[in-house]
């Protein structure tokens, strides 16, 4: 007990001097770029702790617009930038989202309104947001290959069961969205997301394309726990971001809000916590009752990726927490059961546990 307590205590307190190395600069109260506290939020430190235990590579709590502890593990800093694998799913929902306040489209008008390849086809009557909570019922193949034309296996990959009747985690389904965003925004999906998120945002991330130059809409993207943060601090200002509008209210509470019965845990293209039913990520998805994460606030919403990286909104609290670990796509391969992973991906119901 004594030598576990002692091994607690001594990471704690190498994080917490890793942290103080990299201060953000101190930003202009109007503006939304978050700003550093003085020193490190001790109350964070059993979690960090914790999350760091788990190979994380780093760690941002964020309270409002400040952040109150920022932790980096092995050669990283706030700089670096790590494979995020489907927390770009909520990326992509942001990108719909901003689309629609600038009514370029409308969620619940049909896809096919924009994937012509889709007229006359069981595809046709599919809505956009039925694509964005999963239940578009088209069929699911592969997880994508780096090389080849992904929206054209997409768009041609059939229908399996009817749309709206059935929800199923899917990953290359999700490829159309860059489909229907390049017809409606009339160019670049990788352009608009730069203008319209990335730049306002100030976020370094950055988008990968596959064989056939299409930006990738569901995993493959370079991001950090700092733009991870500000991404769901957007959602937190309800899509407000320097007094601009850039998503509308609206929007942000069709994302937090529970998109169908057949999973009540799942918004758009985001995970939530609510107290009804709850499918996982597997083929077989089986289903069960209750939140993902027993012990966190039922209003939490959480953007995941593959190997426990995760960006976590708690708006009661107004708290934001996000971690990852630094895996590449191959890496990636052994992550999907280990232990690591699996801890990480409960660390929502550790949050209020270990912040004190």
């Amino acid at each position: 007990m004594f030598r576990y307590g002692f091994r607690v205590v001594a990471l704690a307190a190498v994080v917490f001097i890793g942290y103080s190395n990299f201060p953000l600069t101190a930003s202009n109260s109007a503006s939304d770029t978050p700003r550093q506290s003085v020193g490190a939020n001790p109350k964070y430190a059993a979690l960090a702790a914790e999350v760091g235990a788990q190979s994380a590579s780093c760690m941002v709590v964020q309270e409002g617009k400040t952040i109150v502890g920022e932790w980096y593990w092995g050669d990283r800093t706030p700089q670096t930038l790590s494979e995020g694998f489907s927390t770009m799913k909520s990326v992509t929902a942001t990108l719909i989202g901003i689309a629609q306040t600038q009514k370029k489209l409308n969620i619940d008008q049909k896809a096919s309104d924009f994937i012509k390849e889709w007229k006359g086809t069981a595809s046709e009557s599919i809505t956009i947001r039925q694509l964005l909570s999963m239940t578009s019922g088209r069929r699911e193949v592969l997880n994508g290959n780096p090389l080849a034309d992904n929206e054209l296996i997409a768009i041609n990959i059939g229908q399996e069961t009817t749309p709206g009747s059935e929800w199923r985690y899917t990953n290359t389904t999700l490829q159309v969205l860059e489909t229907v965003l390049e017809r409606a925004v009339g160019g670049s999906v990788k352009s608009f997301a730069k203008e319209n998120l990335l730049t306002p945002l100030g976020m370094k991330s950055k988008f990968s394309e596959d064989g056939g130059s299409n930006m990738f809409m569901f995993a493959f993207w370079e991001t950090s726990c700092r733009d991870l943060a500000k991404l769901v601090q957007l959602y937190l200002q309800n899509g407000k971001w320097n007094n601009k509008q850039i998503l509308s209210a609206e929007f942000v509470n069709d994302a937090r809000t529970s998109s169908s019965a057949l999973n009540q845990n799942y918004g758009l293209l985001w995970w939530l916590n609510r107290a009804g039913t709850t499918k996982s990520t597997s083929a077989n998805a089986q289903t069960r009752i209750g939140p993902r994460h027993q012990n966190a606030p039922l209003d939490m919403f959480e953007a995941v990726g593959a190997c426990g990286q995760s960006a976590m909104g708690f708006p009661t609290q107004n708290l934001i927490i996000t971690f990852m670990r630094t895996k590449t796509l191959f890496g990636a391969l052994g992550c999907g059961s280990d232990s690591q992973t699996s801890a990480l991906n409960k660390m929502g119901s550790r949050v209020f546990e270990l912040v004190k």
